[in-house]
């Protein structure tokens, strides 16, 4: 048997066991609002963007550093969204420096996009390794019935395999509000 053998089960018992351990408070007053680890279900995943990685970003703070947490390239800030169709949503963010250029296919950029209001700050959430977005008919209808206006936060991290190095983030990219009418 390995001599590590023990310490691993400590770690992954510890692991499994820290979801429900962690209890959410926070006044901060952060603008970029993150789901509390472990509060993964509800959370919409799309692209190559899987659980475990989602539950390692949200272990992760998130980091002032705009150009590595992207930019919205649509809607426009303080738009006013027609209700009939779906807006998608999409943005860009550059790679972590070391995903630059060659970068391995372990590599993968993910992003997550926090939907709020001023009384919800939860109204949806998306991690997705894609860079657009178009709500399915009932996340389109849950913004709709928000009848506020929405901000859309969005962060991005890059995974080295299951990992999210130190220079990978997250790293707090642009927020913009719109409304839906």
């Amino acid at each position: 048997m390995s001599r590590t053998r023990p310490f691993r089960t400590l770690l992954s018992m510890a692991l499994v066991a820290t979801p429900s351990l962690i209890a959410c408070s926070s006044s901060s007053g952060d603008d970029h609002p993150q789901p509390a680890i472990g509060a993964t279900n509800g959370i919409v995943r799309e692209g190559d963007a899987s659980a475990a990685q989602l539950t390692t970003y949200l272990q992760h703070d998130a980091r002032d550093w705009a150009w590595a947490g992207g930019q919205f390239d649509t809607p426009e800030p303080n738009a006013t969204l027609t209700a009939d169709t779906p807006q998608t949503f999409a943005w860009h963010a550059d790679p972590a420096d070391f995903a630059a250029g060659g970068a391995p296919s372990a590599v993968l950029m993910t992003h997550l996009l926090s939907f709020s209001t001023a009384s919800n700050d939860d109204l949806l959430q998306v991690f997705t390794s894609l860079s657009e977005y178009t709500p399915d008919a009932v996340a389109w209808q849950k913004l709709i019935d928000a009848h506020a206006p929405i901000t859309v936060s969005l962060t991005t991290g890059t995974f080295v395999g299951a990992d999210v190095p130190d220079d990978g983030g997250p790293f707090i990219g642009q927020s913009l509000t719109f409304t839906i009418e």
